[in-house]
């Protein structure tokens, strides 16, 4: 009976372990605001837009009038590998750019990214996280 005991015991440690150990499905999470490191542009990556999952949408935009624009990126995982979204907001007009779709797999980590853009040109990157 004792020895029954301790196999039961072991064998519970074992299976808590086990599932600890094991990758764990990350919910949706938007990204916030994610800046240039001069504070010109932002981008924002929201995970599950209106609360539809399988819904992403990516928004960039130019705080800043001095003749560049601001690129956002979005890297993550669609089924096939990984996947990169890229928009930019030209100008500094007033309006943000932005599109939406099903662009990752559900509950996967993203990397978001952006920077001042003017021909072939980066500067003042930012980077962040999110999770599709």
């Amino acid at each position: 009976m004792r020895a029954l005991r301790k196999v039961s015991m072991v064998a519970g440690i074992a299976a808590i372990v086990t599932l600890s150990l094991a990758p764990q499905a990350q919910a949706s999470q938007n990204s916030g605001w994610v800046y240039t490191s001069n504070l010109s542009g932002a981008v924002y990556f929201d995970a599950d837009l209106n609360g539809y999952p399988g819904v992403e949408k990516i928004t960039v935009c130019d705080n800043k009038t001095d003749g560049r624009g601001v690129t956002g990126e979005v890297v993550g995982q669609d089924g096939s590998g990984t996947v990169r979204y890229i928009i930019t907001d030209p100008s500094n007009d007033g309006h943000c750019e932005s599109m939406q779709g099903n662009y990752f797999l559900e509950d996967t980590p993203v990397n978001v990214f952006v920077s001042e853009s003017w021909g072939s040109n980066s500067a003042h990157p930012g980077a962040g996280t999110g999770v599709a």
